[in-house]
């Protein structure tokens, strides 16, 4: 299992310049004591639900939607189950497995009924995040990592960003981290020695956790810092249910940056777009797939490819404000003012 995530987070390492794409975004899971079709029924309307609300982002704005009629007929947007047995504890074996229920929801039944209830709709695409975390318990701190995780912080924290469609990344820890930063620049919210250490990482956003644990309760103190969100918060309860809560308020932010407001009245905006630095047609393949993956841009249009630029015309729905910052996740596209046009945005292609 510890193989199996350094080699996940080698992958995200190596995709450097790509926006995070959400796998599992209409997707959730839950504890069951059994496989009856009953309890199966009974648990179909929390866990579209839970998937309703990754898909939304925003918790406040999910509760105040009347969503009565969408719970009540939850079966019909069901698109598959399936059962999984889990051992709770991972390596402790003398724990009986626990058995899950994950259902997944057909994504343009989910999507119309969102739309319907106006509320907004936040793509697979998003801001990946870095998580640092400190834990101190028993008067000894550790960092957690991939291969430093004693406290047993890890699954619950990955739990937690699951729950929130929150891509995030855990750093190796190994000699080049543990030289750039210390658990003491996480408890003291060092910024500039978290930045410096993060930056071989290219995550969108850099979250540090400063985690207390006490007679099994948890404190935790959180900062994120990184593409248009800078928040400092605090949460508590036990291990599982804090950082539930932490991330939760780090998703409700970052949903009120990235998801359009449905307006159903309106028709689609057009914008045209100049982007710079399209050398080949391997750029020219990697800039096109990264549109196709954004919810919220509805048609594309190559209007011209001449040497290294790209003309666009695309339609999109939402704010444009909203589309420019998610037009800049994954740090594929800088914007470039460097050149004039009367009415195209410019950006500048990474490499």
């Amino acid at each position: 299992m510890q193989r199996l995530f350094i080699t996940l987070i080698l992958l995200s390492m190596s995709s450097a310049g790509q926006a995070a794409e959400v796998k599992n975004l209409y997707q959730a899971a839950a504890p069951v004591s059994s496989r009856d079709v009953d309890e199966r029924a009974r648990m179909t309307p929390q866990l579209l639900r839970q998937v309703m609300l990754k898909v939304v982002g925003n918790q406040s704005l999910l509760d105040a939607a009347p969503l009565e009629p969408v719970l009540e007929n939850a079966e019909q947007y069901l698109q598959q189950y399936e059962y999984q047995r889990t051992n709770i504890a991972a390596a402790d074996l003398t724990r009986p497995d626990q058995l899950s229920l994950r259902l997944s929801f057909e994504p343009s039944a989910v999507n119309q009924a969102i739309n319907d209830l106006q509320l907004p709709l936040w793509g697979k695409v998003r801001p990946d995040v870095l998580v640092w975390a400190v834990v101190e318990a028993e008067g000894q701190q550790s960092l957690v990592g991939l291969e430093t995780d004693g406290k047993g912080v890890l699954k619950p924290l990955t739990d937690a960003a699951d729950t929130r469609g929150l891509p995030i990344l855990l750093p190796l820890m190994d000699l080049q981290d543990q030289s750039a930063l210390t658990a003491q620049d996480i408890r003291e919210m060092n910024q500039a020695a978290i930045n410096q250490a993060s930056m071989r990482y290219g995550a969108d956003i850099v979250l540090a956790a400063d985690i207390k644990l006490l007679n099994g309760e948890a404190i935790i103190q959180w900062q994120a810092n990184g593409d248009n969100i800078e928040h400092q918060w605090q949460s508590q309860g036990s291990l599982g249910r804090a950082l539930q809560a932490g991330m939760g308020q780090l998703a409700d932010k970052m949903a009120l940056k990235y998801s359009p407001l449905a307006d159903n009245s309106s028709p689609a905006q057009r914008l045209k777009l100049q982007i710079t630095n399209v050398l080949d047609y391997a750029d020219f393949n990697r800039l096109m797939n990264y549109l196709r993956q954004l919810d919220l841009i509805t048609d594309i249009r190559v209007e011209n490819l001449g040497s290294q630029q790209l003309d666009l015309d695309i339609a999109f729905r939402g704010s444009e404000t909203i589309l420019q910052r998610t037009l800049t996740v994954g740090s594929l596209l800088a914007e470039d003012n460097s050149f004039s046009s009367s009415d195209a945005k410019q950006y500048r292609l990474i490499p």
